[in-house]
């Protein structure tokens, strides 16, 4: 997380305000009372007491026509009351009033006008217009540390986070123990990959500032992408003594979970949730953990919260495939691998855990296996099957009775066995995941055992047959003497000994994933 800077404006810059007596084009009265309200605005910015000074500048330009300076003080008046949207329209009014051959507000005033709605504009979030102001205002002020460190900032919210480098770079030179400074470029660092310098910028901001716990968030990050994750560990638990809230509960539980502290990780994630309930990467780690306590029930809720949190996350619909596949809801952990593929093709753990699931179906398909929609899967042609809309949830619950399960071959049984017959099968199916689960015994293991149960036999038979092939060529060389047609010792049917046809190993079932950026 960066942080951004609301600084009041005092000093040489809170006395640089436009000085001259305005004079209008007005009666004479009117004259005067403009001139003392914009004098009394003054006064009031001068002992810092803005709200009174906007009023006096508002009074004044009631009576005049529009005017830069009383643009240009009021927007520094609104500026210093974090009135930042305010603040930047009137900066941008006296710009323009000045580019329109209004010469009334002195130059060195113009100049500082990109200075101070660059500011303005980082409170507003409004980047790229930050980046253009301030990328003017460091030409014209080069010894400013915090021009240049705001624009390296507001290049970092574009994402530019090399160019940021050097401008944090410029404004640690001017000003070299700006904790937040040595914070953000500690960051910019760790977008471009350099953790190790990351890590030395999040120390520096620590030995400034000791009792903010920013950098010692930002620091276990640099730490647990850099797979240190006691280190990463050791800066959460700091980070969280000093603020409470922090995120770091949630990136603790990810960093315990992946040095197999899974019940202290699992603790952190509903800390997190507690604070951030929208979190969807901590609801994807605590559905991990929840897994492999064997609570996937519980792990399902999570991951589908994960999904409705961030639809487009392919992590989460990863895991929530890799759960579902737990459960023996086959067809729909195809369905959810396939979408994080299409979210992200290159996406390596989908791919590979897709292509386990695919290998265990075929397996057990030639094994016999039927339950569990196992008979009916179609593994070849699963990439166009994708989640029920509402409609077609609804049309399918009319068609089967009343009743559909989106976790089985319920559907596919209901059409070609009836209503009853598939009724039965699901719940038969039901019976034995739930038996499974409160035994804590994987019912993917009794699949597992039929597969092997299955190639053993194949393996028996092919051995079997290699014995009375073996046999058979033995009697033939008995009653021939012993010799091929050539005189010289034969071997065992003239060629060598044949060897049996290669059987192919059932899959094993996955353990659970190592942690990926969104699970344990």
């Amino acid at each position: 997380m960066m942080l951004n800077r609301a600084r009041r404006i005092n000093g040489a810059l809170l006395l640089a305000i436009a000085a001259s007596t305005l004079v209008a084009g007005c009666g004479k009265a009117a004259q005067t009372k403009a001139n003392e309200a914009f004098a009394q605005g003054r006064a009031a910015q001068a002992r810092r007491d803005y709200k009174t000074a906007v009023a006096d500048y508002n009074e004044a330009a009631k009576t005049l026509a529009p005017d830069p300076r009383i643009s240009y003080d009021r927007g520094l008046a609104y500026y210093n009351l974090n009135q930042y949207a305010q603040a930047d329209q009137d900066f941008t009014d006296a710009l323009r009033m000045v580019r329109g051959g209004d010469m009334r507000l002195a130059q060195n005033f113009v100049r500082a006008i990109p200075y101070f709605r660059g500011l303005s504009r980082i409170q507003e979030a409004r980047w790229s217009g930050a980046n253009d102001d301030l990328r003017l205002a460091v030409v014209s002020y080069p010894k400013s540390w915090l021009a240049w460190d705001s624009l390296g900032y507001a290049r970092a919210a574009l994402g530019d986070y090399r160019n940021a480098l050097p401008d944090y770079d410029r404004g640690l030179h001017l000003y070299p123990r700006d904790a937040i400074d040595h914070n953000n470029r500690g960051l910019a660092y760790a977008h471009t990959r350099q953790q190790r310098a990351a890590v030395a910028d999040y120390t520096t901001a620590i030995h400034l500032s000791p009792r903010w716990g920013l950098p010692y968030q930002n620091r276990g990050q640099a730490y647990f992408a850099s797979a240190d994750y006691h280190d990463a560990e050791r800066d959460f638990t700091k980070a969280i003594a000093l603020l409470p809230k922090a995120w770091s509960w949630g990136y603790r539980c990810e960093a315990r979970e992946n040095l197999g502290e899974v019940k202290a990780a699992l603790s952190d994630c509903n800390r997190a949730l507690a604070y951030y309930p929208r979190w969807s990467a901590v609801y994807v780690d605590r559905a991990w953990a929840e897994a492999t306590l064997g609570a996937n029930k519980r792990a399902l809720a999570d991951a589908n919260e994960a999904v409705k949190t961030d639809p487009h996350n392919e992590v989460a619909y990863t895991y929530r495939g890799w759960i579902r596949q737990r459960l023996m809801q086959y067809r729909a952990a195809f369905i959810d691998y396939d979408e994080a593929l299409r979210l992200n093709p290159h996406y390596a753990m989908a791919s590979q855990y897709r292509a386990s699931l695919g290998n265990f179906v075929a397996a057990a398909q030639r094994a016999g296996v039927t339950s569990y929609g196992i008979g009916s899967l179609n593994v070849a042609q699963m990439e166009s099957e994708r989640e029920p809309t509402k409609s077609e949830y609804e049309q399918r619950v009319s068609e089967c009775g009343g009743y559909y399960s989106e976790s089985d071959s319920y559907y596919d049984d209901c059409v070609q066995n009836g209503v009853a017959q598939a009724k039965n099968d699901e719940s038969s199916d039901q019976e034995a995941a739930n038996q499974a689960e409160s035994d804590a015994y994987n019912a993917q293991q009794q699949i597992q055992e039929q597969i092997n149960y299955q190639q053993q036999e194949e393996q028996n038979a092919a051995a079997q047959a290699q014995e009375e092939q073996n046999y058979a060529q033995s009697q033939s060389d008995s009653y021939s003497g012993g010799y091929s047609d050539s005189g010289s010792a034969d071997t065992g049917g003239g060629g060598g000994e044949e060897q049996a046809a290669p059987v192919e190993e059932a899959p094993v079932e996955e353990a659970p994933p190592e942690s990926d950026s969104g699970g344990g």
